[in-house]
């Protein structure tokens, strides 16, 4: 038998054996003249069927789930008459039948990751059934969860103005509801496979118009009342064609230093090696918070050298959990100072392939954010200030400040820099001299001025900054701005992987930008990346 089918016996049996006991529990029907009566009234309602009398209640209980359960309408009547002869069971027996009725609705196909992402209680259930069935549907007082109520809906026909059976039109409404919204694969998966098995998918009133109606109401809520101006979208949102801005699925990394030492020998007694735990979080459109999966968790900090591979592993554990969506998927890397130089766009999503495979050909998005800013909590204002400022002069000419040591000391050129930069206002971004990697304290030196005062942008070649890379940067400047820099330096990427004969040492391979944008970092108190960093409570 299929592990699926296997599973689904498993409960039925589980549910037979609580319906018994909740029989067995009863003094009315443990007693004898109470289940006399209790037997004349099922028999009555079975059409006269009759079963043996066994010795014990007990015995007979089981014998009667038995005969009912062989029958379409049995366990309904069974309820039914028990019900009659000793009300106070209805509570417990009712969400047990409903229960076997869903088992065979539903039959073929394995509820335990549904049933896991239902059971959970949400304030405004009672409305969405009452909504969804145009006040036909009350839930009874034992639907305390989201799971009893689907199956509560479940064991209901269909209502008369409706093709899909309530329960569907339920996971439907959930699929929206932002608590659901890391279960939204495995709630239209469900439906996506049971309105295909019964041809409910693209009849008139079937589930893609369901899809089509909730999707236009969703949109229509959205906007603003009272505001028919479009608000404006931040640079790394892409806007296709038709001038529609789609919904993206955003899944931010963390890369975080393992700080804990570990125990050395001889003199050194203790010592740091570069470990990094390595986490990640999930931010669905219509979801104002971060969703957190077992997925989503490394088990121990590993070495630097293997991050890539533990990034690739960590990515397609999570990948599991959109596999029912169409949405766009955009990946940001929070990153210690150190690792900023990493050509994380380059890293392959399958180590184990004979051939470079870039998560850049995957998820042509991909953002780097500094860590080390956003646990920055006493940088913020200035952070906010600068971009507030740099939005009101619409991009203006003294965004970008070019970095030069010019032959300086190190100690002597940061000053110098913390002194202009700290003396320029409108600059947002910085054109680092150099990579900001180890050996290289200017380049280093340039990220850490650039944090303490605010700076959002980073610009740097990651390998030797050149005229070369300094003329594609201005070309890109004049021909988006600042703001369009991010989507232009995706596009010079791209061509670079195409062409016939590209080069890891390509100009544009080798372009990094980190964009800190506060907006979308810091907003949204509990559902603000911030708040998965670090920097946030």
């Amino acid at each position: 038998m299929p592990q699926q089918l296997a599973a689904q016996d498993e409960r039925r049996r589980y549910v037979l054996r609580q319906v018994v006991g909740v029989l067995g529990d009863s003094a009315a029907l443990t007693d004898a003249r109470g289940r006399q009566q209790w037997r004349r009234e099922l028999a009555q309602l079975l059409g006269g069927q009759q079963w043996a009398e066994l010795p014990t209640p007990h015995q007979e209980f089981l014998e009667v789930v038995r005969v009912c359960e062989a029958r379409a309408d049995g366990l309904s009547l069974l309820l039914e008459a028990t019900v009659l002869v000793a009300p106070p069971l209805e509570h417990h027996l009712a969400p047990l039948v409903e229960e076997l009725h869903a088992l065979q609705l539903y039959e073929g196909r394995d509820w335990t990751a549904l049933r896991r992402a239902l059971l959970i209680t949400l304030p405004e259930l009672d409305a969405t059934v009452a909504k969804i069935t145009g006040d036909r549907i009350r839930l009874p007082a034992y639907c305390t969860n989201v799971w009893r109520a689907f199956l509560h809906l479940s064991g209901r026909g269909t209502m008369p103005d409706a093709l899909l059976p309530p329960g569907m039109v339920l996971l439907e409404h959930l699929a929206l509801h932002e608590d659901l919204a890391s279960c939204v694969g495995e709630l239209q998966g469900w439906n996506d496979h049971f309105a295909a098995l019964w041809s409910l998918v693209d009849q008139e009133g079937g589930l893609t118009d369901l899809r089509n109606s909730l999707a236009r109401r969703r949109s229509i809520a959205t906007v603003p009342a009272g505001d028919p101006q479009p608000q404006p979208l931040p640079p790394s949102v892409q806007v296709p064609p038709d001038g529609k801005q789609r919904p993206v699925i955003r899944l931010y990394f963390k890369l975080a230093p393992d700080l804990t030492p570990t125990q050395g020998s001889g003199r050194r007694q203790s010592r740091k090696r570069q470990r990094y735990w390595i986490s990640a979080r999930v931010k669905y459109a219509e979801s104002s918070q971060l969703h957190h999966a077992k997925e989503g968790e490394a088990q121990l900090p590993v070495p630097r050298s293997q991050v890539p591979t533990a990034v690739a592993g960590l990515l397609t554990r999570m990948a599991s959990l959109w596999h029912a969506r169409a949405e766009d998927v955009v990946l940001e890397f929070f990153l210690p100072t150190e690792l900023l130089n990493e050509p994380v766009e380059w890293w392959d999503r399958d180590p184990s392939l004979t051939y470079p495979n870039p998560l850049f050909s995957k998820y042509p998005e991909i953002v780097l954010h500094s860590l080390e800013r956003l646990q920055r909590r006493d940088a913020y204002q200035v952070w906010r200030l600068r971009w507030a400022r740099w939005k009101d002069s619409q991009d203006g000419d003294n965004a970008v400040h070019w970095c030069e040591q010019q032959g300086q000391a190190v100690p002597t050129y940061l000053q110098w820099l913390d002194a202009t930069i700290g003396a320029r206002q409108d600059v947002v971004a910085m054109v680092l001299s150099e990579p900001p990697t180890a050996g290289n304290e200017a380049g280093l030196g340039e990220v850490r001025v650039g944090i303490d005062l605010g700076i959002p942008v980073f610009i740097h070649h990651r390998d030797v900054t050149s005229e070369q890379f300094h003329s594609m940067v201005r070309d890109g400047l004049s021909e988006g701005g600042l703001a369009g820099f991010p989507s232009q330096a995706r596009q010079w990427k791209s061509d670079s992987a195409t062409r016939a004969h590209g080069s890891s040492h390509d100009t544009a391979q080798q372009l990094c930008v980190v964009w800190d944008d506060p907006d979308q970092l810091l907003s949204g108190g509990a559902g603000a990346p911030a708040a998965f960093v670090g920097g946030i409570e």
